[in-house]
């Protein structure tokens, strides 16, 4: 059962939401690699894209997201890894189905996915400096965030209940951050924003099962991202050859965690044994 301690004020929580989009959205109209030149330009993006949110974030609700931050790390791996490994094969499949729907509405739709991907449109020099970015900023930024306040805030919100359906909604607020795949991709950015939502969904239950850890989820988070670098710096078939190793990995953890968690809740409790029975008595004799 997730902790949900102290109140947390609505006004506060949807003041920390709206510096999120806003902060997020801006890097869409101020270019600020033009402003500042490229080097400088990408410091202050990330300052403002994750340095303010995270300022204010901090500010209404970081201790208590900091003190549960590292708590349960093995719970949260088991679990994190697992959900990441089946999520994204649910997520593979719903994308299929969602291409094959699409492309009879709209028949070049393989053709603007092989558009580049506006998030790897870097060099190849500056993706290994991604790779490290990836784990150091984007994991632990974003899941602290979008788990840690979105979505825990919510918890909080609803004093624990409904966190399957909070999940959800929590997972599609986060895709919908990634706004810039809709300006790149069109109609077919469905398919990344499912890609997106079933990842949220999967950091949302570890987050949840593990009653708050973001440690992990970051940590997942940051590797998935730097295998996607790795494919720009090195090549294609290594970035994904190692995306495809780390889902293999997640995908037998779901086999050996998830399913002894889901057969431990659906087996019936034992009945404690009966009390013993006095000791009778023989009837004396006359």
């Amino acid at each position: 059962m997730f902790d949900s301690d102290k109140p947390l004020p609505k006004i506060l929580y949807v003041l920390g939401i709206v510096v999120i989009f806003l902060a997020v959205y801006s890097q869409y109209f101020i270019h600020f690699t033009n402003i500042f030149g490229v080097l400088l330009g990408e410091v202050i993006g990330y300052l403002v894209v994750y340095g303010l949110p995270i300022l204010v974030v901090s500010l209404i609700l970081g201790r208590e997201l900091l003190r549960k931050a590292a708590k349960n790390n093995l719970t949260a791996a088991k679990y994190g890894v697992g959900l990441f490994g089946v999520m994204t094969v649910v997520g593979i499949f719903l994308s299929a189905l969602a291409l094959m729907i699409i492309m009879n509405f709209e028949p070049q739709a393989q053709d603007i996915l092989n558009k580049t991907n506006p998030a790897l449109d870097v060099p190849s020099d500056v993706a290994w400096i991604m790779i490290a970015v990836s784990l150091i900023v984007v994991g632990p930024a974003e899941e602290y965030l979008f788990r840690g306040f979105m979505y825990g805030g919510l918890l909080k919100l609803s004093k624990g209940k409904n966190w399957l359906p909070l999940a959800v909604l929590s997972s599609v607020l986060f895709a919908v951050v990634h706004g810039y795949y809709a300006v790149t991709y069109g109609i077919t950015s469905i398919l990344f924003f499912i890609s997106l939502s079933t990842f949220g969904f999967a950091m949302c239950v570890t987050y949840y099962w593990s009653n708050g850890n973001i440690l992990m989820p970051a940590l997942i988070h940051g590797v998935y991202d730097a295998t996607g670098f790795l494919s720009v710096a090195y090549s294609t078939q290594v970035g994904l050859a190692a995306r495809s190793v780390f889902i293999a990995v997640g995908v037998a953890f779901a086999f050996v965690f998830l399913l002894r968690k889901i057969l431990i809740k659906t087996k019936p409790a034992e009945q404690p044994p009966p009390p013993p029975q006095p000791a009778t008595q023989p009837p004396r004799q006359a």
